[in-house]
């Protein structure tokens, strides 16, 4: 497996937010999510439920609701606007006021033409989106209250509103209610909000309310088909199913409830709706909801996302809360990372000891502790979208909405336990866009950027200068979302979300090679340290090496491409990092969040008609296979070499994120 020692990094104290909104969107095949700081999430079901995409937000504009019209997203919160965003800018691209206040609810219709929000000031505006424009159309009756939740039944023409202590359903042609159902309140005094409501093709109401009641309504005569009371604090979400036959339910109290449309009993027709199935699987309350045709989604405070597969139990994802593009820099050659928080940065200076020692596991005494050099916040608490430092931490750089930035750094006193460090602005020679991806080229001569345009920027740096060496301007149509430098800086890869992988010449200014087009979205990708082959890790757990000389796959390659065991290609966690060293040639690392691995290419994989293939790390066992496995670092959210034989692992655990969190819901358990 190889030997080398290890920075712990456990001070990399980044907390992810609580969810807010999920929606489903069937044209594209992806789950929208938005968090309490204001970002937005996409993450792509075609390829094992990859984040594909981050919108960042800002801490002072909230989003209380997010829908999918199509292919395109929109989102509302309290300022009032409706936004929709560009999906390859990741921007908002358009805005429009409702004119009544903040808006606490968003819906479409069928035909793609309209949005319906629900707003503080008790009014449902109809929004104009026909011909790809966003603009106010019109508003209904003003109600007493607010609107906090809304539906549209587009084939009857209707639309249903909750709100407090009642429901109304609407006239869209009219914009006036043609029906007011009132529910009942617990206490006199205390009002009945109705969180969430559905509406479904035949006319059946559902709502969701701070009584912790589901209740099924006629929809034409405006009375209770059936009410549960399955929750003991408020419901805050529903979602339906595509074929109707399923709702679900959750809330305060952190559990899961489905409810189907079923028989009564084998010898009867009659259908009516019952309470099917529990799960208990968050801790905090669970603000939202979503369901794909396989799956039912949630989330809420305690930020996890929650993908239970309909019949079948056992079947549940767990997705990451931390964001799958790297928010860790390493300077290689000062033995610096650069950490990146939502709106600002971090430059620490690793431990150092010279103790070693032959027992594996140990822990060494550090002579030379952790140090904080440098925080850098954004203006006006904008969100970072990438950040990189050089290879000698003398140039550090990041993106935000408003644009790029880059700071020259110079250190005196590097050795000394308190080294002086300044830190100074890049004023000019920059492009004036914001960035996707960004990063150094290992000899300080250049950085690439990737903008949000879609091109590729190369900017030359000097000690007095910054200037523009060179620019792809007409790359690609889509998202770019990874980038990685050759070892000799000469060469720069380039993923983006259409599935196209180039190799460039960054000194050269020429297209080197395209790799073999693959329906599978790179998660990750490096060069081998002697900069010839280009290795990717892709989301059906494959992993390619390509020979940029000769332009095609290395020999090992092809020859293990097809002998991936099952049990490695049916894992769900997405490699997020991969790395290798000159130290090791042969050898290829990586990690996703719960495992560090490495692959041995010199090692046989398993055979095909072998035993099957098993991936716990058994540390005394003779078998000999090019996988190992390593456990005992769990939560990773980066790993790299800084020298020869150390290994920067930067570690996030579970406890130290839930830590943080608000407290839960009180429930009585069995035995308590």
């Amino acid at each position: 497996m190889g030997e080398f020692r290890v920075h712990r990094v456990r001070f990399f104290e980044y907390q992810p937010k609580a969810i807010q909104c999920i929606v489903y969107g069937k044209e594209v095949n992806k789950v929208a999510l938005s968090r309490s700081d204001g970002c937005i999430e996409t993450w792509d079901l075609k390829n094992d439920w990859y984040q594909d995409k981050v919108i960042q937000g800002s801490e002072s504009k909230s989003i209380e609701t997010l829908c999918w019209q199509g292919e395109r997203l929109y989102s509302a919160g309290l300022d009032g606007d409706v936004v929709e965003y560009d999906l390859k800018k990741l921007e908002p691209k358009a805005s429009a006021s409702s004119n009544a206040g903040p808006v606490w609810c968003l819906t479409t219709d069928s035909h793609g033409k309209f949005l319906a929000a629900g707003t503080e000031d008790g009014c449902v505006v109809l929004f104009d989106t026909d011909y790809n424009s966003l603009q106010y159309y019109r508003s209904f009756d003003k109600q007493e209250g607010r609107i906090l939740s809304i539906a549209w039944n587009t084939s009857l023409e209707v639309i249903l509103t909750g709100g407090v202590d009642n429901m109304r359903l609407w006239s869209v042609k009219s914009g006036h209610a043609v029906q007011r159902m009132t529910l009942g309140r617990v206490e006199k005094s205390k009002e009945t909000i109705v969180w969430c409501v559905a509406i479904l093709s035949d006319m059946t109401l559902v709502s969701g309310d701070s009584r912790g009641r589901t209740i099924f309504w006629n929809g034409k005569q405006g009375t209770q088909i059936k009410s549960f009371q399955m929750h003991q604090a408020d419901v805050l979400c529903l979602a339906v199913h595509q074929d109707e036959k399923q709702v679900f339910s959750s809330g305060v109290d952190p559990k899961v409830v489905q409810f189907q449309y079923t028989t009564t009993s084998r010898e009867s027709d009659w259908k009516m709706w019952v309470r099917t199935k529990i799960w208990y699987q968050h801790t905090h309350d669970v603000r939202a909801m979503a369901v794909t045709p396989t799956d039912v989604v949630s989330g809420g405070v305690d930020t996890t996302l929650l993908a239970n597969r309909l019949g079948n139990e056992k079947n549940k994802r767990k997705m990451r809360s931390i964001p799958m593009h790297q928010l860790v820099g390493v300077a290689k050659d000062r033995n610096a990372l650069l950490l990146q928080y939502p709106d600002y940065l971090e430059l620490w200076r690793l431990g150092n000891t010279r103790k070693t020692s032959e027992k594996d596991g140990e822990v060494l005494p550090e002579e030379i502790p952790p140090q904080k050099l440098i925080q850098l916040k954004t203006k006006d608490g904008q969100h970072i979208a990438c950040c990189a430092i050089s290879s000698r931490a003398n140039w550090m750089s990041y993106s935000d909405i408003d644009g790029f930035k880059l700071y020259k750094i110079t250190m005196t006193d590097t050795e000394s336990i308190s080294p002086s460090v300044d830190l100074r602005k890049v004023k000019k020679g920059l492009p004036s866009y914001s960035a996707h991806r960004i990063v150094f080229t290992p000899d300080e001569k250049f950085l690439v950027i990737a903008t949000s345009c879609q091109k590729i920027v190369v900017i030359s740096l000097d000690e007095d200068s910054v200037s523009l060496y060179h620019a792809w301007d007409d790359y690609t149509e889509e998202s770019i979302h990874q980038l990685s430098v050759s070892p000799n800086s000469k060469l720069v890869a380039v993923a983006d979300l259409s599935y196209k992988i180039t190799v460039l010449g960054v000194v050269s200014k020429e297209v080197v090679s395209q790799l073999p087009s693959y329906k599978s979205t790179v998660t990750a990708m490096t060069f081998t340290p002697d900069s010839r082959n280009l290795i990717t890790a892709h989301a059906d757990q494959k992993i390619y090496e390509f020979d940029v000389e000769k332009k095609e796959y290395s020999d090992w390659c092809r020859e293990v491409c097809n002998k991936f065991p099952n049990a490695w290609k049916k894992r769900h966690q997405i490699i997020h990092h991969i790395s290798t060293s000159p130290r090791y040639p042969d050898k290829i690392f990586f990690c996703d969040l719960d495992k560090f691995f490495i692959l041995d290419k010199t090692q046989p994989f398993p055979s095909i008609g072998s035993k099957p293939f098993n991936l716990v790390a058994r540390p005394n066992s003779s078998k000999v296979s090019a996988f190992h496995v390593c456990t005992r670092f769990r939560y990773l959210i980066h790993m790299d070499f800084v020298n020869d034989d150390w290994v920067v692992m930067v570690e996030r655990t579970k406890l130290a994120m839930m830590e943080s969190l608000p407290m839960a819901m009180q429930q009585k358990k069995f035995g308590t």
